[in-house]
């Protein structure tokens, strides 16, 4: 059952209309020192961990030490004018092993990032240009 409703939970994302502005939480565990998307899940918790870079960009944007990082998220298949918001540019994806993503405007911040497949269930694809800026 558990591995049906992560199915449907993927199928739901990837053919779900866009939306043009998602408002996305992660939260920081000190216990397994792990970042994780903030979204209801019926899967393993550790599905929704931020590796590969992800985490690093976590820990940089969360300044306060506060464990909780939440961002405006705006996608796009071209580049935008988006003054204040950080730009990712993807560099290479596969449908099954995630995408790569360039970090642009963040300064301080001198790395890739590779976001993994949880991404077509919170934004339905892995877009061309990710921009995101933090919220209170």
């Amino acid at each position: 059952m558990k591995s049906l409703k992560l199915v449907w939970k993927f199928v739901k994302g990837i053919f779900s209309p866009r939306k043009s502005v998602y408002n996305l939480s992660f939260v920081y565990e000190p216990d397994d020192h792990t970042w994780y998307i903030d979204i209801p899940w019926p899967g393993d918790r550790y599905n929704l961990a931020m590796v590969a870079g992800s985490y690093k960009l976590l820990s940089f944007l969360d300044e306060k030490k506060t464990n909780r990082v939440n961002l405006k998220v705006i996608i796009s298949k071209k580049a935008l004018e988006k003054p204040g918001y950080v730009e990712l540019f993807k560099t290479s994806s596969e449908l099954t092993h995630g995408a790569y993503y360039d970090v642009h405007r963040l300064e301080g911040f001198e790395r890739d990032i590779w976001i993994c497949p949880v991404t077509l269930t919170v934004l339905g694809c892995y877009p061309n240009y990710i921009y995101f800026k933090k919220q209170s």
